[in-house]
């Protein structure tokens, strides 16, 4: 009887240590999916706050891109204009020389033709002085407006418009023979 006794405690017993046994594994086990799970959320959320920064330093890395290319096209446009400004500044400076060249040209020219034309004048004022203020013959061309002393008779002078030079040399001392437009024939006393 006692040995039933102490067996069926002895059982009971085991049941008893045995149940917490397994209580306890199974605490044990659940402690550790509890950890694992922990983990798993803690790596997923650690994975998910790294994607946002890499997605984040992509955001600004692709704005301070921008904003280079924006600078840069910004600098490159100064300098477009820039280059617009000297380009036009050097074709107006080119410009002033040209024109300033072109009105040194006529200056020049101007005053040549002036030069010219005094010495042309200076040169038949001596001529004509040293032919007794007769004309020359450069001085005289078919069609200018002349007044002659006739050849048939000499204390008369007339005026007309020349129709052909006759004396071939470029002075005369009485002056220069012409046929008039009118057939008259005399020498040349003055022009115009």
């Amino acid at each position: 009887m006692l040995k039933k006794l102490l067996l069926f405690l002895l059982t009971g017993l085991c049941v008893v240590v045995l149940t917490a046994c397994k209580d306890e594994e199974e605490k044990l086990k659940a402690a550790e999916e509890q950890k694992i799970d922990e983990k798993k959320v803690e790596e997923d959320k650690k994975v998910e706050e790294e994607s946002k920064q890499e997605e984040q330093q992509k955001e600004e890395e692709e704005k301070r891109k921008q904003e280079e290319q924006q600078r840069a096209d910004e600098e490159k446009r100064k300098q477009e204009e820039q280059q617009r400004v000297e380009e036009e500044k050097r074709k107006q400076e080119e410009q002033q020389r040209v024109e300033e060249e072109k009105r040194k040209q006529e200056e020049q020219k101007a005053q040549q033709q002036q030069s010219a034309q005094q010495e042309r004048t200076q040169k038949q004022e001596k001529t004509t002085e040293a032919r007794g203020g007769k004309p020359t013959r450069s001085q005289i061309s078919v069609g200018s407006h002349v007044v002659i002393q006739l050849d048939k008779d000499y204390s008369k002078t007339v005026s007309g418009v020349v129709k052909d030079i006759l004396t071939n040399t470029e002075t005369h001392t009485y002056g220069i023979k012409v046929r008039l437009q009118d057939g008259q024939i005399g020498r040349v006393q003055s022009v115009g």
